[in-house]
């Protein structure tokens, strides 16, 4: 499953455009997706002809409700294209979650323990880097940054990339970056000067495939549907189907040890069948145990095997959800010194973070 995030600071460019358009083109492709609208403006909802009175709840309670899952209120828009809905009320939850020391978590969490049996999740974020943006940012593989043809959005290019800087020093991960031209007349001397200076600035990055201006993508989103059922000969139906196809090309994807890397940064141990795999280096310890939520904390803990040169492994069978944990080291807890993701107990220590999915998600 490719989780990708649509995100820009800078507004107008067509975040929700390439969102909503590229996963109609995907799902035409025969690809199961999920879109999660990530703005409180809910544009993506309404471009998909969803209005508040048709859902009870939506992105909002994916961060607010600790038991709500995906399932609970994804909506389907057509046969293999899913959408969890926002609105307004998105808009509170930084707000609601200014004291929660996980809260650029909740959205991995939240997928983690949710069912997931779709090929790419696609989510739409707002045009601001805060709360909304960085969870989507920590649950995400790869980054699809629409730009358009201004001159503001090569410090737009430059602003984002500080952004994606600042998320790998301070969380130890880092989307693939990928860039996408909307709304790009190459007739005009100006349009093919943006762009050069944008393949400058970031060579290799921007993907082939350009969105020509058309009049025809915002009047499907008017009428709330993508363009590919608005208007399928229409050029934006055209460039958004092949966008879709060099999404799927083999250039385009993360190579399968970026993605482990990506993994085992994000959550530290790796969730594997049948059960998780807990690594660690101890070059000089005599014993390894790890303990947690999934042990009750037990002063014995699950023992480690040594496998040569200061490595320890283990592998547990732990049920979907998150756990807190550490490692017992020759009688001495300390949390995992691999897994970034940390959060002070009651007596003001630091536990390790770890989330298990679901098993039958893909």
């Amino acid at each position: 499953m490719r989780v990708v995030s649509v995100a820009n600071q800078k507004g107008g460019v067509g975040k929700t455009t390439v969102a909503v358009n590229l996963a109609s083109a995907l799902a035409r492709l025969g690809r199961d997706v999920l879109l999660i609208d990530n703005d409180p403006q809910g544009h993506a909802t309404a471009a998909l002809g969803v209005e508040p009175a048709h859902f009870g709840l939506s992105t909002r309670d994916l961060y607010i409700d600790g038991g709500v899952k995906v399932q609970d209120l994804r909506i389907e828009i057509t046969n293999g294209l899913h959408l969890v809905p926002a609105d307004l009320d998105l808009s509170t939850v930084e707000q609601d979650l200014a004291d929660e020391p996980r809260k650029l978590r909740r959205l991995l969490e939240r997928l983690a323990i949710s069912q997931m049996p779709y090929d790419v999740v696609l989510i739409d974020n707002p045009p601001q880097v805060g709360v909304l943006t960085f969870n989507a940012l920590l649950a995400s593989s790869e980054v699809l940054l629409p730009v358009d043809a201004s001159r503001f959005s090569v410090e737009a290019v430059e602003r984002f990339e500080a952004t994606l800087r600042g998320l790998q020093q301070e969380r130890g991960h880092r989307p693939q970056l990928r860039i996408v031209a909307t709304g790009f007349d190459l007739r005009t001397r100006y349009a093919r000067r943006v762009l050069e200076d944008i393949d400058a600035l970031e060579p290799g990055r921007r993907v082939r495939t350009l969105i020509r201006p058309t009049i025809r993508l915002r009047e499907a989103a008017q009428a709330g549907l993508p363009i590919d059922r608005f208007d399928p000969s229409s050029h934006g139906a055209q460039d958004f189907s092949a966008l879709a196809r060099e999404f799927e090309g083999h250039d385009w994807i993360i190579q399968h040890d970026e993605l482990l890397e990506w993994e085992e940064l994000l959550h530290g141990p790796g969730p594997q069948s049948p059960g998780v795999h807990f690594r660690a280096y101890f070059p000089h310890a005599r014993k390894v145990c790890v303990t947690g939520d999934f042990t009750d904390w037990s002063v014995e803990g699950i023992d480690l095997r040594p496998e040569g040169d200061g490595h320890w492994r283990v592998e547990v069978d732990i049920p979907p959800g998150c756990y807190e944990y550490k490692f017992i080291v020759d009688g001495e807890w300390t949390p995992d010194p691999e897994n970034p993701e940390q959060i002070r107990n009651t007596y003001g220590q630091l536990n390790s973070v770890l989330t298990v999915p679901e098993r039958d998600g893909r």
